[in-house]
């Protein structure tokens, strides 16, 4: 057995195949992903297969797409990991993961982020952690129009920042004008408005505006302890809730 890693966009022979097995995981229609596997080229994105060559034949065995991350000039974000099914379970979405950082760092890239639903322990174990949310076109931003730019980043305001600026608002408390000064002269004869009482200075504190904080968005959801063990003996299965999308990030040198 001898694992190579290649561009797929320099071996487009895998191109069918390639779709098939990403459909598997995630169906579409076959044109739309030859449309997206096309667009690999040399300024990314790139898409990369892991090939077993054995015997004098090759087999396709998994995918992984490297994007440009924007305004992080040194940072790239993978996506699109997928093994063959019938493949799963014997260590390639490691070799994959392996392979696609050692390409980045070939490429002068230092750091990778992703994103998953359920496989956050995997990529744990991986020395990928817990990070905010970055922005990708899945293109070269330069080939990409500046007004464009500007609607697709106002159009992905991180969930955080939002929080930060509704909190701003609310704790904010918004102060009558000042009164009008007396020192022009005394007021017109023809007013017939009682006269102010004279002020008096209270000690007391004003009573706090009724206000709603929004709590702060809630930490990525935390597994099961693997510690902990079931009634047969055996370790408790780690689960994540699907419905959470986690943003992880890996330093590369």
């Amino acid at each position: 057995m001898e694992l190579t890693t290649r561009v797929l966009h320099d071996y487009p022979q895998y191109m069918e195949e390639c779709a098939d097995i990403l459909n598997e995981e995630w169906p579409r229609s076959k044109a739309a992903r030859l449309h997206s596997l096309q667009k690999s080229n040399e300024k990314f994105p790139v898409c990369l297969v892991l090939v077993n060559k054995e015997k004098g034949e090759e087999l396709l065995l998994g995918h992984s797409k490297l994007s440009i991350v924007y305004g992080k000039e040194s940072c790239c974000l993978i996506e699109s990991v997928c093994v063959r099914k019938k493949l799963r379970g014997k260590g390639y979405g490691r070799v994959i993961m392996q392979e696609s950082e050692k390409y980045a760092t070939s490429r002068g890239y230092h750091t990778m982020y992703l994103t998953t639903h359920d496989k956050q322990d995997f990529y744990k174990h991986l020395n990928y952690t817990f990070c905010e949310a970055v922005i990708s076109f899945g293109a070269d931003p330069k080939l990409i129009p500046e007004h464009l730019i500007k609607q697709l980043t106002a159009a992905t305001l991180r969930p955080q920042e939002k929080e930060r600026e509704s909190s701003d608002k609310q704790n904010s408390i918004i102060l009558p004008p000042p009164a009008k000064s007396t020192q022009d002269g005394p007021s017109p004869k023809s007013s017939t408005a009682p006269p102010c009482p004279p002020l008096t200075h209270s000690t007391a504190p004003l009573a706090p505006p009724n206000l709603t904080v929004p709590p702060p968005p809630p930490p990525p959801p935390q597994p099961i302890s693997q510690d902990k063990t079931s009634n047969q003996g055996k370790p408790e299965i780690v689960k994540w809730d699907p419905r959470h999308i986690s943003w992880m990030r890996k330093d590369l040198s």
